[in-house]
Formats: structure tokens, sequence, C-alpha cells
């Protein structure tokens, strides 16, 4: 029985309604207030005695610092080196009258051949403290001979001197001789200025003292 034409289209409306419905994606919806939000898994965390200790930073920075220490000592050239004085040889070089210590005497004959005390008396007994505080400085006067001009001919040489009246260093005056040589004059000088005179018997005393020189 064929359908008329009305009722066919009628009838196909809603079956190609439903088929175009049918083909079509669904689309996603937002979820609402209510849901629930979704569940994110959290990161595993290591257990507490598995965490790595902080370094001992001081306990190291303090153990460098003494290594640092000992190592700056140990090439300290300061605390290391021994400090030598050269006074002694400057002092000598700078004094050319200075008479020499080692080495030969010079061949040459040293005697007292005058003593006058000021204003007496002229007695040994007076004249005893000072002649013992001279004599064993002739090796001195010797070596102060080798700085004279010339060595080959002999003389005199006299001094005066004043003496506290405890004795110790003397006030050397007026040297005078016919040796020639400024060199050898002060080294006799300065051998008596070093003399440790014995106390005078009569308080402070200036005499008059006389050496000879023969070659």
């Amino acid at each position: 029985m064929r359908l008329p034409a009305p009722f066919l289209v009628a009838l196909s409306a809603p079956l190609a309604f439903a088929f175009a419905a049918a083909g079509c994606s669904p689309r996603a919806t937002p979820p609402t207030e209510g849901s629930a939000a979704p569940q994110v898994e959290a990161a595993p965390t290591a257990p507490a005695s598995a965490a790595p200790s902080p370094p001992a930073a001081p306990a190291a920075a303090a153990s460098a610092s003494a290594a640092g220490s000992a190592s700056s000592s140990a090439v300290d050239p300061d605390a290391a080196a021994p400090v030598v004085s050269a006074a002694p040889a400057a002092s000598a070089a700078a004094d050319p009258a200075a008479p020499a210590d080692a080495g030969p005497l010079p061949k040459v004959k040293v005697a007292n051949i005058g003593m006058h005390i000021g204003g007496g008396p002229h007695d040994d007994y007076t004249k005893e403290p000072i002649k013992r505080s001279v004599a064993p400085h002739f090796d001195e006067f010797r070596r102060c001979f080798a700085l004279a001009e010339d060595p080959t001919k002999g003389g005199d040489f006299g001094i005066d001197l004043r003496i506290e009246k405890d004795g110790g260093k003397a006030e050397v005056r007026k040297p005078r001789t016919a040796l020639k040589g400024e060199a050898f004059t002060r080294c006799v000088v300065g051998v008596f200025e070093r003399i440790d005179f014995q106390k005078p018997r009569r308080g402070p005393t200036v005499v008059s003292y006389s050496l000879r020189f023969t070659p």
C-alpha cells in the first residue's frame, strides 16, 4: 500500500532529527559547585631517618683555621730566623785607632818613667793604687804602638789624669808626645779612658803619668 506524500514527509522529519542528535559528540559539562574536586596523589616523602644531615661548618672552619695557623708559623721567617746584631763589627770598623785584640804584639817595650802627684805627697804609698791600675794595660799600649807613623823610633808619652775620691774612670787631659801618628795618640788616650782606677789614698787626685816606648 502506498502512503500519501504528506504522510511520508511528516514521518521522516522526527527520524532525521533523532539521527542528527545521535551523531553529535556530547559536550563535557563543567563541574558544579556541589561536585567534588579531583584528588591529586601526593608525592611520597622520604622518612626522617633518610634526610641528609647538614655539614658541620663551624667545626670544619675551626679545623681549617688551626691548620692555616700552624702552616703560617712553620714558614714564618721572622719567627725562625735568629736576629744577629752587627753593632760590634760596625763599631770596630768605625774606629781605626782601636788596638787589635788578635795577632802578635808589636816588638816594643812599654814602661812607666814618671808619676807626679799634684800637690803631693810623692811617696810610693800614694802612687801605689795608680800604678796597680795602669800596669795591667801595658799590652794594650804596645798594640797602640803599631799605629805610630814610624814604629822603628821610640819615644815618650805623657798625660794628665784626674781621679775622683772613689776611683773609677779618670778625666783625661793634655796628651803629649813626640811620636808621630794621630791614630797612635787617640789609641793611647782611649786606653787611659777605659781604665777603672782604684780609690786614691788622699781623695780626688791629679797625676801626670808618663810612658816610654822602646822598640
